[in-house]
């Protein structure tokens, strides 16, 4: 029942303070125990208010407790419970979670997750465990969460409550609900008995009385049934509206709920008590507070607790209707907001518990020792750790090392003399061969690249084999496939993990992985996964200005975190740092669908475990329908002023059936043709979607379905493995226009039949999307062998040229030395420009002369090594070699083409063919097709050495519109995105799939000649000053302190200004960090932070240091560390429930930041690189003022806020917590102060003695200590 809606209170009965009861107007008149004309004191005194209860022995109730359950700051508490057994309280809230806490102390004892969607409506104590309802399930788990048994049956359908008889039907269980029956199950059996009918109204609360079993319904009623045969046996009509609460305790029933006054629902302020011994209702009783929830406190024959939705609550007497107030009214201790839900009682009478709807837990007692129960059975606590046994001296199969050992002073019997003795030390293992020949001498330190058969640090000593002891297998240096092949992964491509130093991300080198002008993304975020494809995003110029060109209200939208993303790259070009994605895949973790589809991961998930092959094709399909979603709401406004934006809007129109189409449509048989149109406009489905005709024929009656839809992508279907040849183009054609059979739904036959199904294209795409699949042996099994044709082709071909030329240059004489010099000649041209060891000296896979002796020498284990080895024969004993492994030799062939031509058929199918590089260069849109050129690949690596390091990489051509960006030449060049790394690359590089290691997983083609709709690469701004005119705090209203005035119209910044900025953060993952064995520290991944403060101050102006804007950040995710010493932070603050500051969201404030950055404001602030980076914002350099680097000297170190503005401006700062801004307005100050001293001459003067003063004091305040 929804009580936000029914008004309490003495106008809406029909009274107030000066009206009274008459005989023929009030109801209430017959039944009140005063004169019919008498009327209520004002203000609820009573005479009997100050009675003097003697029902508790240890006083008054005081709220002694109040938790915030778990996952209270999503879900409101549905169900609580005192366990009858044990000194538990149980707590379920509406998003199916379950949590006991122990005590009156209310210390957490389990918690556990009952069901994914729906709420716990009631919890029972049994003996087993604890039963849980939910509308479609019940459950049984352990005191200690072990779940027992889960039932469902099809007559559960919206179940509300249910009721454990007592005696000697202990072991029936009833379930009732918004439903006609109600359901009997058997604890005993656990299986379903029966069903009683109840009638249309239903079951909605159950109790429990030694006669009967009361059950109320939605219509104000309560029927009483026979506990043996559950037949009806009275009836009473407690409220003519519907029934809130009631409960049943000796000869009394006492109801409260709403009535029907003038067409509305009202609550009836009295509570209705009627007597089971007469069958007729008794006096009512007038509650102080609006009565919503009641309960019998037990051990007490007529005491009734009455609670009202706010939270006020008081204790009456059921059984003296005239002096039936025992106590004033109590106040539950929480927000105004919230309402109270539930409630229960301790059967002890020294406690009642309650929940709000805000996800907190109210617990009043009673007493110096409250308890649940009077006599509560021992909690089974977690195990200690089990202590030593003792053991007998004669016990031989005793582990002696688990006796502590015992150091004597004295000299023991199994002392040897030392002339019996003699010391020996364990010898050193020899040094690897293949080791000591690749090492190189610097100084007194050898270096020598990591063979990969040893671990880290790591010697292992070979002892002596016992004889009949199995040897331990050798390990091998390098991978094999699943087809013994051997796999050896070029660094360029494998996952890399960074290891930080003591400064983190400050200190990195980053120009190690990228020598480019672009920037990189940072892959220790979780979902990082997902860079190739950001990447791949965002150099396809039409999608990135519609990205960056978006803006709306949304909170979490994936195309404005993707636009602000994009809008970082852009900034980062030439600065050589990586962007974080942090809030676009903070966004992306909001949305259930992405969850549900198993898209996001945790830090927690073994990635060798992970297919990310399949999961990276699912977020391309899964994220290109959601920017196609979220763009849907963009309409055609004929007054932008933009002609760019007007471009996108126009493109949004699709192509309309031709007029001889309409013509063909109208002479159809409507009978045997339905046409549907399912397409969807939105300027992504302009770059990328293509309009499709899906034709569903049934074989039967030839009935069709033709369904116009707007198709994103291509999903590869691979045919069944084929002897012949067969190209890329046709699996692609094939792919597109599948036909297939299936048994589906014919509404003319209305029945299943046989369908055809096929799809016809009435437009193609500007941007052609490809799932590459590949996620079954089958397609694996037919990738392999066309690349095996191929080469082998290839393979043939060659031998046959060289023989011939070999016959040519020696004649006809030397046939027989030729033999010899065929077998050890490569199958392939070595030594290609593309080959990865002529352009990456890292590389692997060198191409030597055969002559060349390998370095490792006899230490080599490679079998198809190409090099010379004078143990092995060259003979024809050598094994061969595989022909695709032929692939590391070269990347000039491929199976995969560089372009492809497409045409559209008159029927609607697709004609396609591959188009070789050569004539890419000169291939043009003409009548018999249009030219598609590859532009992206994202590809899977798979190293069999490393499994738990698979990758994912993106090759992309990068267009000349990016390098002028870059300053650089308008040039179009292939570039390998591997996270942080990026290295230009030759074009067949980005075809070049060596099937041990490398898979394609999503390609990417784009038309040479796109339309005029697409051309468009400059975004439109789409943030303006407006963006300060909605100033929405999160707040609840009337709590929020503001603490900034926000700026006029005539005060907004503009290029040069100064803005004094500071920010403050939470933790959402700690640090991780290893101790090397010399003592040195390593981080391995940094701590993440979100931004929970963001100030910015004036830097000019008559409000010159005044605050205009002072955000506290909203989070959805779990903090677990606020850092309130350094941030000032407090639980609370962040919390739209419990703060008073000014909340926002993030996206509010970001909007915020970037339209001054935009603007060309200059930021001054202590550590702004930092700030900005935690906010996920790039700032151009130019723009920042950053103090951290106004007051340093080279080679020293940092100096601290809080000592600068000691030592310059004679101020003690952050003396307790930090403060934004406080900060930002210390920062103001000393950007002031160093202008001074520039303007002076005196700077270089003044840093010196900052540093001195700093030595002597050790960078301490004075007088910091006594402070504190």
């Amino acid at each position: 029942m929804d009580f936000s809606a029914v008004r309490f209170g003495d106008e809406i009965l029909g009274y107030d303070e000066s009206s009274t009861f008459s005989e023929d107007s009030s109801a209430y008149a017959e039944i009140y125990a005063g004169d019919a004309g008498e009327a209520f004191p004002a203000g609820g005194d009573f005479p009997h208010d100050t009675h003097d209860g003697d029902f508790l022995s240890g006083g008054e109730y005081q709220e002694s407790r109040t938790v915030l359950v778990d996952g209270g700051d999503h879900f409101g508490v549905s169900a609580v419970g005192a366990d009858r057994k044990e000194e538990l309280v149980w707590m379920g809230n509406s998003g199916g979670h379950v949590t006991s806490y122990l005590s009156t102390d209310l210390m957490k004892y389990t918690s556990f997750q009952v069901h994914v969607t729906e709420e716990i409506r009631d919890l029972r104590s049994i003996d087993p465990g604890i039963l849980a309802l939910t509308p479609t399930s019940l459950n049984l788990r352990t005191r200690q969460g072990i779940p027992s048994f889960t039932h469902q049956s099809p007559q559960l359908e919206n179940m509300q409550c249910m009721l454990q008889l007592g005696g000697n039907f202990s072991h029936r269980l009833l379930l009732g609900g918004h439903q006609s029956s109600m359901v009997e199950f058997d604890l005993t059996r656990l299986e379903q008995t029966r069903c009683h009918q109840v009638g249309e109204q239903g079951c909605v609360i159950l109790r429990d009385h030694p006669r009967f079993v009361c059950h109320g319904d939605l219509t104000g009623r309560i029927v009483l049934h026979d506990p043996r045969t559950m037949r009806q046996e009275h009836s009473f009509q407690a409220h003519t509206g519907s029934l809130s609460d009631f409960d049943v305790l000796g000869n009394y029933i006492a109801t409260c709920g709403f009535s029907n006054r003038m067409g509305q629902l009202l609550g009836d302020q009295f509570v209705m008590v009627f007597d089971l011994r007469m069958m007729k209702l008794s006096l009512p009783l007038r509650a102080l507070v609006p009565p919503f929830l009641l309960r019998f406190v037990p051990g007490l024959s007529s005491c009734l607790a009455v609670v009202s939705p706010m939270g006020h609550w008081q204790l009456m007497d059921a059984g003296q209707p005239d002096n039936a107030i025992m106590s004033m009214s109590y106040q539950v201790n929480c927000v105004p907001e919230s309402v109270i839900t539930t409630f229960d009682v301790a059967s002890s009478s020294q406690a009642i518990v309650f929940g709000d709807s805000l996800g907190s837990l109210h617990l009043f007692t009673s007493g110096s020792k409250p308890t649940f129960n009077n006599f509560s059975q021992e909690t089974i606590m977690p195990d200690l750790p089990e202590q030593a046994q003792t053991m007998p001296l004669t016990d031989a199969t005793a582990s002696l090392a688990s006796v502590p050992m015992y150091y004597s002073t004295t000299a023991q019997l199994s002392d040897w003399p030392e002339q019996y003795m003699k010391v020996r030390y364990r010898p050193t293992p020899p040094v690897d061969p293949a080791i000591l020949q690749s090492m190189k001498i610097v100084g007194s330190i050898g270096y020598a690249p990591n063979l990969h058969n040893k671990k880290r640090n790591q010697v292992p000593y070979k002892f002596s084999r016992i004889k009949g002891q199995k040897a331990n297998a050798s390990e091998n240096p390098v991978g094999k496939n699943e087809e013994g092949m051997t796999v050896h992964v070029p660094w360029r491509y494998r996952k890399i993990e960074i290891k930080y130093g003591k400064h983190g991300m400050d200190d990195f080198d980053y120009d190690q992985y990228n020598r480019t002008s672009f920037s990189g993304l940072d892959m220790s975020l979780p979902n990082s996964y997902c860079n190739p494809m950001i990447q791949m995003f965002y150099y396809i110029a039409p999608l990135r200005a519609l990205m960056m060109s978006h803006l709306c209200e949304r909170e979490f939208c994936l195309v404005c975190e993707l636009g602000f993303l994009f809008h970082m790259l852009d900034v980062s070009m030439g600065q050589g740092i990586p962007c974080h994605a942090s809030n676009f895949l903070r966004a992306f973790r909001t949305i259930p669908e992405a969850s549900a589809m198993s898209l996001t991961l945790s830090d927690q998930d073994n990635r060798a475990k992970i297919n990310f092959a399949s999961k990276i094709q699912s977020w391309n399909r899964f994220v290109l329908q959601q920017l196609h979603t979220e763009t849907l709401e963009e309409k055609l406004d004929p007054s932008a002023d933009n002609i760019e934006e007007r471009r996108f809007q126009v493109g949004c129109q699709m192509p309309d059936t031709s007029i001889e189409e309409k013509e063909i449509i109208k002479n159809e048989d409507k009978s045997t043709v339905e046409r549907q149109d399912k397409r969807e406009h939105s300027p992504v489905a302009v770059i990328f979607g293509s309009h499709v005709v899906s034709i569903n024929k049934c074989t039967r009656c030839n009935f069709e379905i033709h369904k116009d839809t707007t198709s994103l992508l291509v999903n590869l279907t691979f045919p069944e493995l084929l002897e012949g040849s067969c190209s890329f183009s046709s699996v692609v054609e094939r792919s597109m226009s599948l036909e297939q059979t299936r048994q589906a739904w014919c509404d003319s036959c209305t029945r299943y039949q046989p369908i055809e199904q096929c799809r016809r294209y009435k437009t193609l795409p500007n941007i052609l999307a490809m799932n590459c699949g590949l996620d079954s042996a089958q397609d694996m099994k037919f990738w392999r062998n066309q690349f095996e044709i191929l080469l082998t082709d290839i393979r043939d071909k060659k031998k046959e040229e060289e023989k011939k030329n070999a016959e040519a240059k020696l004649g006809v004489h030397d046939k027989e030395n030729n033999k010899s010099i065929e077998r050890n000649t490569p199958s392939l041209s070595a030594g290609s420009p593309s080959t990865p060891s002529k352009r990456y000296p890292d590389s692997s896979t060198p191409q030597p002369s055969p002559a060349r002796p390998c370095r490792y020498g006899p230490a080599c284990t490679r079998l198809d090594c190409r090099f010379w080895h004078p143990d092995r024969d060259s003979g024809e004993d050598q094994q061969p070699v595989h022909v695709l492994s032929l692939l590391d030799q070269t990347m000039e062939y491929s199976w995969v083409p560089l372009g492809m031509k497409a045409k559209l058929n008159e029927d609607g199918t697709v004609s396609l063919s591959d188009i070789s590089k050569l004539e890419l260069e000169d291939a043009v849109d003409n009548e018999t097709g249009i030219v598609y050129e590859l532009v992206g690949v994202v590809s899977h690596i798979a190293d069999p050495r490393f499994p738990d390091k698979n990758n994912l990489i993106a090759c992309i051509k990068v267009g000349p519109s990016y390098h002028v960006r870059a300053k650089v030449s308008s040039v179009s060049h292939w570039y390998l995105f591997n996270d942080i790394s990026i290295q230009p690359i030759a074009a067949e590089e980005a075809v070049w799939f060596p099937c041990g290691w490398k898979m394609p997983c999503v390609l990417y083609w784009q038309r040479r000649q796109l339309p005029a709709e697409c051309q468009v690469i400059e975004p439109i701004k789409p943030i303006t000053v407006d963006v300060f005119g909605e100033d929405k705090s999160l707040a609840q209203r009337g709590r929020k302190r503001i603490a900034f005035t926000p700026l006029t119209a005539d005060e907004m910044p503009g290029e040069g200004d100064l803005v004094a900025m500071d920010a403050e953060f939470v933790n959402l993952h700690q640090e991780e960090a290893e101790i090397r064995s010399d003592g040195t520290r390593t981080t391995i991944k940094p701590s993440q932070k979100s931004v929970a403060r963001i100030t910015c101050i004036r830097g000019q102006g008559p409000l010159e240091g005044t605050p205009f804007l002072d955000d506290y950040i909203s989070t959805q995710e779990q903090v677990v560390d606020y850092l309130t010493q350094f941030s000032g932070i407090k639980p609370g603050d962040l919390d739209a429930n419990f703060s008073q500051k000014h909340l926002t969201t993030l996206k509010s404030t970001y909007v915020k930041l970037r339209y001054l950055v935009d603007k060309g404001v200059k930021f001054v602030g202590h550590g702004l690189k930092n700030d900005f980076r935690v906010i996920n914002m790039t700032v151009p350099s130019a723009q920042l003022i950053d103090t951290v680097h106004l007051f340093h000297m080279s080679h020293n170190r940092m100096v601290s806020l809080k000592f600068l503005a000691w030592h310059f401006l004679k101020l003690k700062i952050q003396s307790v917590t930090h403060d934004s801004i406080e900060d930002a307005r210390t920062a103001l100050a000393l950007y002031q102060k160093y202008c001074e001293l520039k303007a002076n001459g005196t700077l270089v003067m003044e840093l010196q003695k900052l540093y001195e003063a700093g030595k002597k004091a050790q960078w301490r305040v004075p007088g910091e200590e006594e402070d504190e």
